[in-house]
């Protein structure tokens, strides 16, 4: 069946970028996941703890000096009892009064008389002319509000003082108006209205309330952090100036004796409001920490400096992103995490970038917030980090599956420098999970035991193992020594290879190639002469060795199935090498029964003594080859080494 050309394209493009595609596709999944967990507040407490630390860490404003609070101390209750009479407030506020404030907020219920002089409470409030008091208004069923006092209600101003609370009771939002405007809103209104004759507006087209050139950023049920919130009522985040007590504060006492001097209310904003820890009106806040609370007024004095400050400063309210433009954002930075660990598999550099670039968002991000916007840090910093893992495991995991299969072909056939050097260049001929068929030039080193029947006949079974085990094994140290690959074991045989995995391309490596074969031939035939001295003293028969060495092109790759494969080469030059190797039984080899083809001999350079032995064809061929014969090494000063090898 003929697949249509368009998909044969795709199915090719698919193989050749599988570990580019998978990565996208975990990079894909997780930014899903995070926007699916997001959505249904996974995140909310860890994102309103990483806007509580922000919070914190930009306090840096000036004491608002427009606002002054009053403070009923734990000192004055000792002092004055608690609670207060009516007589003792309207001494507290003709105090006040008389400085001439632009607005007096009282954050205490008067809804109901307290001992005497009620009359003359409502005459200082009458007589104060801007005063406003506080009202709860009962959001749950079955809780009871605190109404309007009848006898204030036509002399004063008054506004809800509920707090919106948080989990663990943190006040971090605000319901500015209601059924009624807020206690704070009143009071910022009455204030902008007495000095500036300007006011907090209100669109009823749009349904927004703007405080002199911004919008005030109406809190929903799905806003920032925030998931399936109780948005009722105009609400908005509370954008704190400072810590606890960041506001002047002054104690009741001292106004009710004269102390205070009248240019210290004059013009502001006067809030009366409890500051005693018997009482209980206070809160934890973003910028309270350890245990640490902030009284209600001061929360209600935060809140009136932003409004005033919006409308007269141009002070900006903390504003998010829509949920689209955030989600966007989310998977943006999922992206780059993602693509980070694709685009550069070595580990230590990664977690080096994926360190700066974390660090990167974490400024932007604070950065951000000082301009008093609210990104969605934490999904974005999980999303890079996470992404990011989980590739470069997945790249991890693929690296050490082709380490396996390379250390599986390689480990036990080349020296530990060339399987690095491998490793290092691997994405040269390795490709799923295969090493790809390749033309290279190489040259082939045969080695065969002449007596290994006479030898084996002179030892039991476990020690002709032995035996041959060491005879193998010196064959093969020398080769791996010399920088070349030992193919395979034979019996008795051994077929090495000089110039694989990593192909050489240049005339000069495949010269030393040759060379280092020849070198480490001769090295083979001294180590098994004083091998023999051994084993001649043994009472074991000497041992002699034929070797054979052509140089040429052969194809290079991984023979067999996916459950087994080896490393090999293949064609006529090893069928050569072979080939010269046997005709060491017909010809004479030298003293070291070395034979070599003209190919090698042409890469030797004079290196190394030699004799022609002639023109032959061997067994199986046709053509003539020309053969010599390695005497010994001709300059020793050339000769190369391991360690030579290894660092070219």
């Amino acid at each position: 069946m003929k697949f249509p050309a368009t998909l044969v394209n795709f199915g090719a493009f698919c193989k050749r970028n599988h570990q580019q595609l998978v990565a996208g596709l975990i990079t894909f999944s997780l930014s899903l996941g995070l926007i699916g967990l997001r959505q249904i507040g996974s995140f909310k407490e860890a994102e309103l703890w990483v806007y509580d630390s922000l919070m914190r860490s930009q306090l840096h404003e000036p004491t608002d000096r427009r606002i002054v609070i009053v403070e009923i101390s734990e000192a004055d209750i000792q002092r004055f009892r608690w609670p207060f009479s009516d007589r003792l407030f309207a001494k507290l506020i003709n105090q006040i009064s008389s400085a001439k404030p632009a607005a007096i907020g009282i954050d205490k219920y008067l809804d109901i008389p307290v001992l005497e002089g009620r009359d003359e409470l409502v005459a200082a409030i009458k007589n104060a002319g801007n005063v406003v008091n506080a009202q709860f208004v009962a959001l749950v069923e079955g809780r009871k509000g605190v109404d309007t006092a009848p006898d204030l209600e036509k002399i004063s101003k008054y506004g809800f003082v509920n707090l919106l609370t948080d989990k663990g009771a943190i006040v971090r939002r605000a319901s500015v108006v209601g059924d009624s405007g807020s206690f704070a809103f009143e009071i910022a209104n009455l204030y902008l209205q007495n000095l500036y004759h300007r006011q907090l507006e209100f669109n009823p087209n749009t349904i927004q309330f703007k405080a002199g050139k911004q919008i005030i950023p109406r809190l929903t049920a799905n806003y920032g952090a925030y998931r399936k919130e109780d948005d009722s009522g105009y609400q908005m985040l509370i954008r704190y100036r400072g810590r606890p007590r960041s506001f002047e504060h002054i104690r009741a006492a001292d106004v009710i004796d004269s102390l205070v001097a009248p240019e210290r209310l004059r013009e502001r904003v006067v809030l009366i409001g409890v500051t005693a820890e018997s009482l209980k009106d206070s809160y934890p806040t973003p910028v309270t920490t350890d245990g640490e609370v902030m009284y209600g007024v001061e929360i209600h004095a935060n809140i009136i400096s932003q409004l005033i400050g919006a409308t007269l400063d141009d002070r900006r309210f903390i504003q998010v992103w829509s949920n689209d433009l955030e989600s966007i954002w989310i998977v943006a930075w999922a992206i780059v995490g993602g693509a980070m660990a694709a685009l550069i598999t070595h580990a230590g550099k990664n977690i080096g970038l994926l360190a700066t670039i974390s660090g990167g968002l974490f400024g932007f991000s604070y950065f951000a917030f000082s301009q008093a916007l609210w990104l969605p840090l934490f999904p974005s910093l999980l999303g890079l980090i996470s992404a990011n893992i989980l590739v470069m495991a997945y790249q991890l995991a693929i690296q050490q599956s082709e380490r396996k299969v390379l250390m599986g072909l390689f480990s036990r056939h080349v020296s530990k420098e060339l399987v690095d050097i491998i490793w290092a260049n691997r994405e040269q001929f390795m490709q799923e999970g295969r090493i790809t068929g390749q033309e290279v030039y190489v040259t082939v080193l045969f080695t065969d035991m002449r007596n290994f029947s006479t030898a084996a006949e002179a030892q039991a079974p476990g020690e002709t193992l032995n035996w041959l085990n060491n005879y193998l094994g010196a064959i093969a140290n020398e080769v791996l020594a010399h920088g070349g690959m030992v193919d395979k074991y034979i019996g008795d045989a051994v077929m090495a290879v000089f110039g694989v995995p990593i192909p050489h391309g240049n005339e000069t490596e495949r010269t030393r190639d040759a060379q280092c074969a020849v070198d480490a031939a001769l090295a083979i035939a001294h180590k098994l002469a004083a091998m023999n001295d051994v084993w001649t003293a043994q009472g074991l028969p000497p041992v002699s060795t034929g070797i054979g060495i052509n140089s040429g092109i052969v194809i290079a790759g991984s023979l067999g199935s996916s459950e087994r494969l080896e490393y090999s080469v293949l064609g006529d030059t090893v069928n050569i090498a072979a080939r010269l190797e046997s005709f060491n039984k017909e010809v004479d080899g030298g003293p070291h029964h070395i034979l070599i083809s003209e190919e090698t001999y042409k890469r030797l350079d004079n290196n190394f003594q030699t004799e022609f032995v002639g023109k032959y064809a061997l067994k199986g061929k046709t053509q003539e080859t020309g053969i010599y014969r390695v005497l010994d090494i001709q300059k020793r000063t050339n000769q190369r080494s391991p360690t030579n090898f290894a660092n070219k």
